[in-house]
Parts: structure tokens; C-alpha cells; sequence
């Protein structure tokens, strides 16, 4: 008996051994296959540090596949693909960017294939692998095309306290005061961007008519350049950013300048999160699906995020250590995903607004 019992489970464990094989082989399939494609064309977040962390780590890891990698602005790129989509011309592997303007423009016009059947790896796709399960990082309404594995609660003011009194500024409504008319910069509410989530956290915790009093009553500044927004608030030209991005200030505070530049804590109950430039889709018709296939696990993998953290970001994914601590949603609160296809709406309200008070912006 005691023979027979070592027996199976000889056998029992060479069959999990070639379960294991074979359950490999499929992604093993993929690699071989994405090597001979020899190369990845991707699109990524605008910036040197995002740059930089998409592409060093997965160069080191798969030096047979070459990154092809340019970062730029949704506000860039899009018509740049849609251009080339309509002329027949399919350039683009991934793309990793914010949303929701893929979502209005690249989707609906077919621009890209589900996501999920790319994901070979089941630890990709592990409800235990990310904060509140897998499918809750899905941007899109179909669940197909775009995942966040980032979420982030942004803070939506900056302020430079080296130019302004703490007892001067607790309150939104303090923002209304004259003392801060020509203070404030504004990353452009009226492109995608930044900028209208600013107005989207207003209008959620203080009502349409307060957004409407900083769109005509405070000479703001708006801006398209997002170290340009981060610069002026830095050297106390504008010292209250709105929509000023993190990573910006990041580069100028490593310098040692802007250290008291500091989120607005405000008086907000509501509070609204997104992945910032988090997302990732596949293009269809990509000229290299296997290597598109590649990449996009490298970015989802642990490996992938760990880096990602680095921009002081929050990932989605439980088993690495959080860009941003500060800017994790917290137990108990209710946040509202900004950016997901569900929002547009009221992304779509904040920008009419602005058009209407502050007049047509043309997109650089």
C-alpha cells in the first residue's frame, strides 16, 4: 500500500510538473514570437521621468525587442493618430495616457482591440493581485478596452506658502477673494487634461455657480504647458496651481526649489481619484501584437509598477510599495474615478463652461 501510495503521487506530481509546462508554453509562445517581431512602438506619458520609467527596466529585461517610445500629451497625440488612422497608416503598439479623450476620440473610432485576451499571464488578471479586484481598473463602459493600474487622489490645488498666509487661504470660497485675482494658474479646463478635473471637484462639492464665479470673476491664467503651470507656481508668479501636475513640481522640489509647495487641503467632502496617466490599451490592427502583448504585461507585472511608483504615483497593484502614501484612498471614504468613461459627463460640463466664459481654445 505504502508502495502504491509513493507511486501516485510520483505520478501526481509529473503531472502537475507538465500542467505547469504547458500552462507555461502559451507566454513562452509569445515572447518567441515578439522577438522575431523584433520591436514595440508605444506610446507613453509626456515628460523625461515618465520616459524614463517606461522604458529602462523593460529594455534591460527583453533586450531582443527594441522600444520604440514618444511621450506626449493625449492633447498631441490623438490627432496625430487619428490623422494617420484615416489614412490608412496603423503605427502604434500600446497606448499608456490618461483618459477619458481616448475615450471620446480613439474608441469610438475603432482604434483599439481588446485588452483582455492579450493578458496571457493569470496573476495579471488576479482579483487578489489589485486594489478592489480586477475589473474594477477598467475605464471603459464595455470593460475591453482601457485599464487603469493606477489610482491616484490627486490633490487638485497647489500652493506655493512661501507667497501666501496659511490664515489667508482654508476654504475654496477663500479662493474667491479678490487678494487672488491674477494668483492662480490653471491648467486649461477647456482641453483634455488636467484641467477639468479641477472644475469637476468644484462643481461636485460647492455647485455649477462657483465654478462659474473663478471662470469670470478671477483673472486666472490658463495654460497648455505643464512645466510651464508648475514653474509659475514654483517661483510665486502664480503661487495657487490648479490642475498643476505632481510629477512636475517633483522635478523642480528635487532641486531643492518650490519645497513649500504643498497640496491644498480646502474643504472639499467629496473627493475625486484617476489614474492620472495610468491607463493602458491596445492598438488595433498593432503592427507588432506579439511584442505589444510583451510590453503591456512587463508594464502590468510587479516589476512594471514598482517602477511606475517611482513618478510618486499610487499603483493599483497590492504587492508594491505606493509611490505617494499621502495620495492613497483612504478606508472609509467614497472617491469618484474622474476619468472614467462614466465621467465624461461632467468632464464635458466643466469644458463648456470654460469655452463659453472664456472663449474657444484651439489645441496647441
Amino acid at each position: 500500500m505504502r508502495r502504491l501510495r509513493a507511486a501516485f503521487l510520483s505520478l501526481f506530481a509529473a503531472f502537475l510538473a507538465s500542467s505547469s509546462v504547458a500552462a507555461a508554453a502559451p507566454w513562452d509562445d509569445v515572447v518567441k514570437a515578439a522577438l522575431a517581431e523584433g520591436e514595440v512602438d508605444v506610446h507613453g506619458a509626456p515628460g523625461r521621468l515618465y520616459e524614463q520609467l517606461l522604458t529602462e527596466r523593460f529594455r534591460a529585461a527583453y533586450p531582443g525587442i527594441k522600444l520604440n517610445f514618444s511621450g506626449s500629451s493625449g492633447r498631441d497625440a490623438i490627432p496625430q493618430i487619428m490623422r494617420e488612422r484615416e489614412a490608412g497608416v496603423y503605427h502604434w503598439d500600446v497606448y499608456v495616457g490618461g483618459t477619458p479623450s481616448i475615450l471620446q476620440a480613439l474608441k469610438p473610432a475603432g482604434a483599439f482591440a481588446p485588452l483582455r485576451p492579450a493578458l496571457v499571464r493569470p496573476e495579471l488578471v488576479a482579483d487578489a493581485t489589485w486594489r478592489d479586484g480586477f475589473d474594477a481598473g477598467w475605464m471603459d463602459q464595455e470593460k475591453k478596452f482601457t485599464y487603469s493600474f493606477d489610482l491616484t487622489i490627486d490633490p487638485v490645488v497647489l500652493v506655493n506658502w512661501d507667497f501666501v498666509a496659511p490664515a489667508d487661504l482654508k476654504t475654496y470660497a477663500d479662493l474667491l477673494k479678490p487678494q487672488f485675482a491674477d494668483k492662480i494658474v490653471w491648467d486649461d479646463p477647456r482641453l483634455p487634461g488636467a484641467g477639468p478635473l479641477v472644475g469637476q471637484t468644484i462643481v461636485a462639492n460647492f455647485g455649477t455657480e462657483t465654478l462659474i464665479r473663478f471662470l469670470a470673476e478671477q483673472k486666472i491664467t490658463y495654460t497648455t504647458n505643464r512645466r510651464q503651470n508648475a514653474e509659475w507656481v514654483v517661483r510665486g508668479r502664480y503661487p495657487v496651481g490648479f490642475g498643476t501636475g505632481f510629477d512636475d513640481l517633483e522635478i523642480f522640489q528635487q532641486q531643492g526649489l518650490g519645497r513649500n509647495v504643498k497640496a491644498f487641503p480646502g474643504d472639499q467632502t467629496k473627493f475625486l481619484g484617476g489614474p492620472g496617466f495610468g491607463t493602458v490599451s491596445l492598438m488595433d490592427k498593432a503592427p507588432h501584437p506579439n511584442a505589444a502583448r510583451v510590453y503591456i504585461d512587463w508594464l502590468l507585472s510587479k516589476e512594471g509598477q514598482t517602477e511606475w511608483n517611482k513618478s510618486r504615483r499610487d499603483s493599483r497593484r497590492l504587492d508594491v510599495q505606493p509611490g505617494a502614501p499621502e495620495f492613497l484612498p483612504q478606508p472609509g471614504v467614497s472617491y469618484v474615478n474622474s476619468q472614467s468613461e462614466a465621467q465624461i459627463p461632467s468632464r464635458e460640463l466643466v469644458s463648456s463652461l470654460a469655452r463659453k466664459y472664456l472663449g474657444e481654445q484651439k489645441q496647441p
